[in-house]
């Protein structure tokens, strides 16, 4: 019996680069939550299968996500078809894996250790209804690996229920793009979620992808829609200098309730090599799109999430951070992202007219067919 749950576990270790969030029903994130982690690496596998030309379903629309029909399901079955071709009558790619109504999620997830970081607070930049509100940098994040325990699920049928060759590639190949392009969790787009595998134990790490097909799933997410950008910032100074001179903005002059918490900026660079600049960044090129309804469109507001995701600044050494832009389906303004990122952050990132900024470069662009490409 051992033996057999030896052979159906299977462990990822991470370091978290930047905070990881997955939160909670009330807003908090005192743990990371195995949902969370399971949404987000469905959100990334759901993009890879568009992208090669499948079809996923949006599991957040009733109307259009999947249901498998267990007396139909079983029918087919007794008429001898295969079992992979009746769920494929049925139920999409990502709900064969990731589960839906009818049809289990084929994996457990289990997480190992985390640590809270002290938050840090940014102020907007202007008023909503008349008064100024506080954004917060919060998360999980630790010196040493947080696990991901992958459990293959028992099944008394299972060649029904096995994780297949394929599928194992396509989680794996989803990792490596959240990996090096992307991030994991909630609050991507501001600025959670980097990481960086340092041990991947999952089987068929090196398999092959094959394509789907070539639909094209409308604005939901989809890889071949997507830009990825890395931009190295170097300052003039130690960047540990600089927090200590606390010349980096944290909130409008107006703003006479807000209290600086620079001790915590401290210790997340020390303890854990992040600079808090998503926000930041986030205000530099918001401004890009300048009619309103297609910034929202864009960058998001209440109840739409952005298409724009933009990562906290991560040590690259004591001058310097890198920080991801990624986003998809904004081909009018990804262009103007890379072009003007370095004027328009001169602007947003200090609280004096001062520029300490020695350099800003893109160390990396990848555009979603270089992945693609990558993967055959």
């Amino acid at each position: 019996m051992r033996e057999m749950k030896e052979k159906n576990e299977f462990t990822v270790k991470i370091k978290a680069l930047t905070p990881i969030w997955t939160g909670d029903e009330n807003g908090n994130c005192s743990t990371l939550r195995e949902t969370g982690i399971i949404g987000s690496l469905r959100w990334w596998y759901e993009a890879l299968i568009r992208g090669l030309g499948g079809y996923a379903c949006d599991p957040t629309d009733e109307n259009s996500r999947c249901k498998l029909d267990q007396k139909k399901f079983n029918e087919a079955l007794k008429a001898g078809i295969p079992v992979q071709e009746a769920l494929n009558q049925q139920i999409c790619p990502v709900c064969q894996l990731f589960g839906c109504t009818g049809w289990a999620r084929k994996f457990r997830l289990e997480l190992e250790f985390n640590t809270s970081i002290p938050e840090v607070w940014i102020g907007t930049r202007k008023k909503k209804n008349n008064k100024y509100l506080k954004r917060n940098i919060a998360g999980l994040m630790s010196d040493r690996s947080v696990i991901l325990k992958f459990i293959q699920l028992d099944s008394s049928d299972i060649s029904t229920r096995k994780i297949t060759l394929d599928e194992w590639a396509l989680l794996n190949k989803t990792l490596k793009i959240i990996e090096d392009y992307g991030a994991l969790g909630a609050r991507t787009s501001q600025g959670n979620g980097v990481i960086k595998i340092i041990e991947n134990n999952l089987p068929f790490k090196n398999g092959k992808i094959k394509k789907f097909g070539d639909r094209d799933n409308n604005a939901l997410p989809n890889l071949r829609k997507f830009f990825f950008y890395k931009f190295q910032i170097q300052f003039k100074e130690d960047i540990s200098n600089l927090i200590g001179k606390k010349v980096f903005w944290t909130h409008a002059l107006e703003h006479t309730d807000f209290q600086d918490n620079w001790e915590n900026w401290k210790k997340l660079w020390n303890d854990y090599h992040v600079l808090s600049i998503a926000f930041h960044v986030r205000d530099g090129i918001r401004p890009l799109e300048s009619v309103k309804n297609k910034r929202h469109k864009i960058f998001g507001e209440l109840g739409r999430g952005s298409k724009v995701f933009v990562s906290h600044g991560y040590k690259i050494d004591e001058k310097t951070v890198e920080v991801r832009i990624f986003g998809y389906d904004v081909n009018n303004i990804k262009n103007e992202i890379k072009e003007k990122l370095t004027e328009n952050l001169k602007d947003k990132l200090f609280s004096t007219s001062e520029n300490y900024i020695a350099n800003i470069e893109i160390s990396e662009e990848k555009t979603s067919e270089e992945i693609l490409e990558g993967m055959k």
